[in-house]
């Protein structure tokens, strides 16, 4: 019998339970603020995040020793493409905590025991975050627009308003990041805890001089993120799409020809096929134990953000495609 992977652990009877949807239909994207979720959506992302702490889900990037499954990225973002085709809000809501322990998880097994503490919490059960979660903020690393200051013996201040804004609604620990200084600024990457077992309530990860990750903790951090948040969006519009094929199939009109002829769904699947390539092609080489202080600046970063931005137009242009399918004009046929 095979290792068990982390989409073993979601099996069809436990995600047919969960009720973290999206606020958006099947014909919208993923909404990504806070804001935008409504009290009933946040709470049932919170009972979801319960159940998959219940069967180890949010421990699968912890080495073994953690009691995890010690799983790749890429067996974490087929994991969370299995998820999100039955709940996308949750599976948006639980990406930061695998980015943030897939990450700590690389930097251990790498010979670096400076972020080990993250991985001690999240075998205890404690669930991470990332702040800035407002739309358009997702995932970058010490915005040129968050600005923070020292404040203290290695502590700092952050100025931002916003900066514990997030898309998990119950968390223990939230990754905040910004830049400090004018003429040769530093990134500032650290996390704010709450709750009394949460001490000391902040803890500096990093301060790097501005530019492209340097070293395999931010390097992880950036890679595993950026593929986990595309497989979602990925496997969202895959959802999506699915399921406006079966509708356009019970709306069959022999008369009409056939609805799957329409090319809005051949350009769709083209597009579909081609963004999960896409995402393929950062997940599957990444190495469990990545080098000591990978360079990722140059082509290697130019390919992860290339692969995020490809997949997020393509999930868009799916979804237009799709309310062009649900609209009542026919669509020209092949």
């Amino acid at each position: 019998m095979g290792a068990v992977r982390p989409r073993d652990l979601l099996s069809d009877g436990m995600l047919a339970r969960l009720g973290g949807t999206s606020e958006a239909d099947s014909s919208g994207a993923i909404g990504n603020s806070a804001g935008e979720r409504n009290t009933e959506t946040a709470r049932n992302v919170t009972r979801d995040i319960a159940k998959l702490t219940s069967v180890g889900y949010l421990n699968v990037a912890l080495p073994p020793e953690f009691g995890g499954l010690g799983c790749t990225l890429r067996q974490a973002a087929c994991g969370q493409r299995r998820l999100a085709r039955y709940a996308p809000g949750t599976a948006v809501a639980v990406s930061a905590h695998l980015y943030w322990t897939g990450a700590a998880a690389d930097a251990y097994r790498a010979g670096d025991d400076s972020v080990r503490w993250i991985l001690l919490e999240a075998a205890r059960g404690a669930v991470f975050a990332s702040g800035h979660g407002e739309a358009g903020y997702d995932l970058k690393f010490a915005d040129p627009h968050s600005r923070c200051e020292p404040s203290g013996e290695m502590g700092y201040r952050f100025r931002t308003p916003g900066v514990l804004n997030g898309v998990t609604p119950a968390w223990d620990w939230m990754a905040v990041h910004g830049v400090s200084g004018d003429r040769r600024p530093d990134t500032v990457l650290a996390f704010a805890g709450r709750g009394s077992r949460c001490t000391p309530a902040f803890r500096v990860a990093r301060v790097l001089p501005a530019g492209a990750p340097a070293d395999t903790f931010t390097t992880s951090a950036v890679t595993w993120g950026n593929s986990i948040l595309a497989s979602v969006d990925y496997s969202h519009a895959r959802r999506c799409f699915n399921d406006a094929l079966i509708a356009l199939d019970r709306r069959f009109d022999a008369s009409a020809g056939h609805p799957l002829d329409q090319w809005p769904v051949a350009e769709a699947s083209l597009r579909l096929d081609a963004m999960k390539a896409k995402i393929a092609e950062i997940t599957h080489p990444w190495p469990l134990v990545p080098e000591q202080g990978p360079d990722l600046g140059g082509q290697r970063l130019i390919n992860l953000y290339t692969m995020r931005h490809q997949v997020t137009d393509g999930a868009d242009h799916v979804h237009r495609l799709i309310n062009q399918l649900n609209s009542p004009q026919p669509a020209v046929a092949l």
